[in-house]
Formats: structure tokens, sequence, C-alpha cells
């Protein structure tokens, strides 16, 4: 197989779990599951510092794509030492990864300028469709349509739920956006009915006069990029939160990790659509089943020591 460099976390985990991890040879400062891909060497660096204040995160976010197109750097030294023969990357979402073109500049620049593959899923079958892509350009077709197989049978076997709920699904929440592109079908798929969403489109920005004169059950954030931890500190910073709990005692407000779930576009959908499921349903986190320890919480109820 080709030396392969992954600029998306979700190319990175969809690249382990064809079984051809050892063939990475860099991934981006955000690339961290499984284990292995934080041990590779990483190429990337982020210019904003995700610590910051979210309304200040999006007008940087905002500021530096209009002067740079991107809000990443990449390391051209250690990219020459690595000599990729293929690199994965995306045009889908400048924030979420370095911009294409600078990525095709960058590589053009080096001796051996590898092959820039733009992976770029709009809806859940486009993901799909992008797994079997990457196991085609590995070389291992027959795994990646035993991966897609799986995922589409354990989506399909998630059990309805009694009385589905109607679920608002925010990506960032200072200022909220809604979902956008996969999300609403993973949404359906844990038994939910989503609301305010933008399927196939990308997420778009919502005022909370919106979202107040809307009926809906649970309110799940799962802010891109951000675990549940970060997240917290939005939601205590969030009087329309409040007022929204205040206003309807009975809503269910549930915090997903938001770096591992939803906004990867890869095997891990699977997995958030799953613990989703399990979060309606009441399952504690805990008892989840999750490849990390903390997947989600619910705000007013209990978690153990």
């Amino acid at each position: 197989m080709k030396r392969i460099l992954s600029l998306l976390p979700s190319a990175t985990e969809i690249v382990f779990a064809l079984g051809a991890g050892d063939n990475l040879v860099g991934v981006t400062h955000e690339c961290d599951f499984p284990e292995a891909a934080l041990r590779k060497p990483r190429v990337t660096s982020a210019r904003i510092n995700p610590s910051m204040p979210s309304d200040q995160i999006d007008e940087l976010v905002r500021s530096q794509l209009d002067d740079s197109g991107t809000l990443y750097t990449l390391d051209m030294e250690l990219l020459r030492q690595l000599r990729p023969e293929i690199v994965l990357t995306q045009q889908l979402c400048t924030v979420c990864a370095v911009g294409f073109e600078t990525v095709r500049a960058a590589m053009r620049s080096l001796p051996e300028p590898p092959d820039v593959i733009n992976l770029e899923p709009n809806n859940l079958d486009d993901v799909l469709e992008t797994i079997l892509d990457v196991a085609d350009m590995l070389g291992v077709p027959e795994r990646g349509t035993e991966l897609r197989n799986e995922i589409v049978n354990r989506l399909r076997s998630i059990p309805p739920l009694e009385n589905p709920p109607r679920v608002l699904l925010l990506e960032w929440l200072i200022p909220p956006f809604s979902a956008g592109h996969w999300m609403a079908e993973l949404v359906i798929a844990a038994g939910g009915t989503p609301v305010l969403d933008n399927r196939g489109e990308y997420s778009r920005q919502l005022s909370w006069d919106t979202i107040c004169e809307t009926e809906f059950d649970v309110l799940v954030i799962s802010c891109c990029g951000f675990g549940i931890e970060r997240t917290m500190i939005d939601v205590d910073a969030s009087a329309e939160i409040r007022k929204l709990k205040g206003d309807r005692p009975e809503l269910r407000v549930i915090l997903f990790d938001g770096n591992h779930y939803f906004s990867r576009p890869g095997p891990r959908l699977l997995e958030s659509a799953e613990l989703l499921h399990n979060a309606l349903a009441g399952v504690a986190p805990e008892n989840a089943g999750a490849s990390i320890a903390r997947p989600y919480m619910e705000l007013g109820r209990a978690t153990p020591d």
C-alpha cells in the first residue's frame, strides 16, 4: 500500500477501521482516535485556541476564513520528510480542516507531489460511499464493503422508541447553529424526530427567538470539537438555556462529546446514533458502551463520582 497522509480525523478513523493504520505516515493535531493515531507524526497546528470563549472563537473563525481561507498551518519540513503518496483531505468545511486550496498548493511544492484526494460527504449515504472509496484506494475493497454493511445493519437494528421525541440538535451553542449534513439522519436512526435541522446542507445559525418558538422535547448539544467539560462552560454561561429550562421544566437537555461524536463523518457516526438512542432512552452514559469514558451527560441527572 502507499504512504497515506490524513488531514482529517474522520479519514484517520476510516483508515484504521479498514486495517490500514500502518500505512498512515502522518495525521493532524486533532486525530485522537484510535489510540494508535496519537503515535503518528502530526503535521498541522491550529491558529485558534479552543479554550477561548465560544463567541470569540466564532468571530475569529469568520475573520480568519475571510483573511486566509484556513484556520490551520502545515508543517512543511515534516511533510517533506514524510513523503506521502496520497493525501486525504476535504473542501466541505474549512472550519474543520486545512483549506483544500491550501493543501493542494502545499503538496504541489513538495519534491514528489502526492495525489490529493477530496473526501466530501454531505449525508449518511455519502459517508458510506467515502468508506468504500478509501477502501478501494487502499486495495482492500472487501473490507470496505464489510465495514459499510456492518454500519448499515447496526443502524437498522437500533430499536424504535415507544414515544419518539422531537429532538433539536445543535452543533454549536454560542451562537446556536442547527444540525446540518448527516446529523438529522442520525437523530432519525436513534429513534427521534429532528426539528430545525438542515439535512444535506451546511449547518445554519439560529436565533433564540426561533428556538423558543419551536416545539421539541429534547435539546441535544454537541459542539463541534468540544468535549463535555468544555461544552459545560458554554451551557453555564448561556442565559438562554436557563430561560428555556425555566419556561419548559419538562425539557431534557443532553450534552454530547462533540469532538468524538456526530461531527466526524466516519465509522463512529454509527456509535453516535447508538449512543443518542441510549441517551434518549434514559440509559446512563457509563452503561452505554461507548469508546470513550464520558460520551454524554444529561443536565439535572445525577452522575456517579
